[in-house]
């Protein structure tokens, strides 16, 4: 009999700091989802690159957009990938 007292004794002694980080968790994820930048914020710091002018003359006249063109005069520049 005293084993069947302890059963529920051990469950809710193993059972509720579970629950308790469950609720911590979905707490500290909300907080982050709510001050996480939106796609629509991010939007402005993605460039759309073209390995050649060639390329962005093209895409810019298919999608009616204008060309922001960068030259990179360092030696070590490379405009595909990005690194001045």
């Amino acid at each position: 009999m005293l084993r069947l007292a302890a059963i529920p004794l051990i469950w809710l002694s193993t059972g509720f700091p579970l629950v308790a980080q469950d609720v911590d968790a979905r707490r500290i994820l909300k907080h982050y989802k709510s001050a996480r930048p939106t796609e629509q914020d991010l939007a402005m710091y993605r460039l759309d690159w073209s390995s050649s002018l060639d390329d962005a003359l093209e895409r810019a006249a298919r999608e009616s957009r204008p060309i922001f063109l960068v030259i990179i005069h360092a030696r070590y520049g490379d405009i595909s990938s990005g690194h001045c």
